[in-house]
């Protein structure tokens, strides 16, 4: 037993031991992270762009209070990964959290400085009620600043708290030219890139001409060029490989006349100079079982109803190269893509990029679309048809992907939503040739989606017998430690020596 009079001292080192932890716990932040994605632990990027922190930065975070569990976990979430910042600039990082609700001041004060409160619904005594919300901050460098509207929650918020940083402590951006003239659609048509680009370049259109300086453009970005490319647009572009640029190209080789339930081929001539190039994208359309859906008008009875049908001429690519182009990338929905080939030498360095499931097929044009066709596993004998690849010679890049159409946004009623991985490809490609930040990791840096239905049989089950036998495991292992310490008690209270 304790002997009574040492009882206090214990009781004193004890909590001696927890000031301790606590004051170190204050000073030196940190935290473990068991996600196999490593959602939780700062990008070597971000780590780099703190260490170019040389003044401080303030964080004034408005965030409402006492809302659903999801969004106070965000609050903390936040807060946690501000104090981790703080932590790794020996405290050039200071912020506040600021609750806009608890007064209109407050919420003009927010508002003002750029954060948009955001409605939400919540719950409350069994009454559903819309509640204003914020979740936003602004960074101020000096007398520069940076507005985050809106904290995406996971991954998100290190991407959006580091580039703030790195756009005040770097204000120089680099140029990336979009290249117009030959049936382009115009860059205010590409909303989700721009948008994207935004943060680190300056992204402008540039028509290819002998007068055109090349030289000040990081990337040119060749996206869904229609018309035929004259020569001398061809001899500038690889002019300008030559000299260390580099080029993203997407590009149709192949194109859908849905009215006439066909598919053709297309050429605009930069198909023959890329074999040049050592790239081969084919004549072909590329099917995949894993693919997006069509809405079509079926009889049901009296009735037409639009019924959801799979086409497999859209695949979903969710097979990507271990490269930082893809990394991160979840699915890409490609419409009437084309597999490309390597045919250059050993002086250019080729890596496969994205690929079809292993369910896949591909078919020479021209197509004609069946749209009642009852699809067979047999129908898709290949696997891993390559869709997009990176090609090295030299200094210069180039990044090509067989479908010219992937992030498009279009114009007024025509404009469409497109897949946020497609758009990510195509930052993340001119990211990774122009820029040396790492914050591609970053962007693309999230939570992956693992849904129970496509596991293996036999892993469902494991899992299912897991969830069900670990608790009942785990409270028998601990009352057998109890069993076992009390019986121990017992033996040594027995003992003729026990006082």
């Amino acid at each position: 037993m304790i002997n009574k009079s040492h009882f206090k001292y214990y009781i004193i080192l004890m909590v001696g031991i927890l000031v301790l932890v606590n004051t170190l716990a204050n000073r030196y932040f940190f935290r473990l992270d068991f996600t196999e994605d490593q959602r939780y632990t700062l990008s070597e990027s971000t780590l780099n762009i703190l260490d170019e922190v040389q003044e401080p930065v303030t964080v004034k975070a408005y965030f409402s209070e006492g809302l659903q569990p999801q969004f106070d976990q965000m609050r903390r979430d936040f807060k946690d990964l501000l104090t981790e910042y703080a932590s790794r600039t020996d405290g050039q990082i200071v912020f506040e959290f600021i609750n806009p609700n608890k007064e209109e001041k407050l919420e003009q004060e927010a508002i003002q400085a750029g954060v948009q409160p955001v409605m939400i619904q919540a719950r409350e005594k069994d009454q559903s009620s819309t509640k204003k919300a914020f979740m936003g901050a602004i960074i101020n460098i000096g007398e520069d600043s940076e507005n985050l509207p809106f904290i995406q929650p996971g991954a998100q918020m290190e991407y959006a708290l580091s580039t703030a940083i790195k756009k005040m402590t770097n204000p120089e951006k680099a140029a990336i030219g979009f290249i117009t003239g030959n049936g382009e659609p115009a860059l205010n048509a590409q909303v989700q890139v721009k948008q994207g680009l935004d943060i680190l370049y300056v992204a402008e259109e540039v028509q290819l001409s002998d007068s055109v300086n090349l030289t000040k453009y990081k990337t040119l970005a060749w996206i869904n060029p229609t018309d035929s490319v004259p020569q001398e647009h061809l001899d500038i572009i690889s002019n300008y490989l030559a000299q260390g640029g580099n080029v993203l190209i997407a590009l149709n080789r192949v194109k859908a006349e849905l009215q006439q339930g066909m598919g053709f081929s297309h050429a605009t001539r930069i198909e023959t100079w890329l074999k040049n190039q050592g790239i081969q994208i084919n004549d072909n359309f590329v099917l995949d079982a894993n693919c997006g859906s069509v809405t079509v008008q079926q009889r049901q009875g009296p009735f037409m109803v639009n019924t959801p049908v799979n086409f497999p001429y859209l695949p979903i690519i969710s097979k990507f190269a271990e490269h930082p182009i893809v990394e991160g990338l979840s699915a890409m929905v490609l419409q009437f893509a084309s597999s490309i080939d390597f045919i250059g030498d050993s002086t250019i360095t080729y890596t496969p990029l994205a690929f079809t499931s292993d369910k896949a097929a591909t078919q020479a044009s021209p197509v004609y679309f069946d749209i009642n066709k009852k699809w067979q596993t047999k129908d898709f004998p290949l696997q891993a048809v390559t869709v997009a690849a990176l090609v090295e010679k030299g200094n210069s890049k180039m990044v090509v992907i067989s479908d010219g159409d992937l992030a498009i946004n279009g114009f007024g009623q025509e404009m469409r939503q497109v897949q946020p991985d497609n758009a990510n490809f195509i930052v993340n490609a001119i990211d990774f040739m122009s820029d040396d930040t790492g914050l591609i990791q970053l962007r693309s840096k999230q939570a992956k989606l693992r849904p129970i239905d496509q596991m293996e049989d036999g892993t469902k089950q494991f899992l299912k017998i897991l969830n069900f036998v670990l608790p009942i495991l785990l409270i028998l292992l601990f009352g057998l430690f109890r069993y076992q310490q009390r019986k121990l008690i017992r033996l040594k209270r027995r003992e003729e020596n026990y006082v």
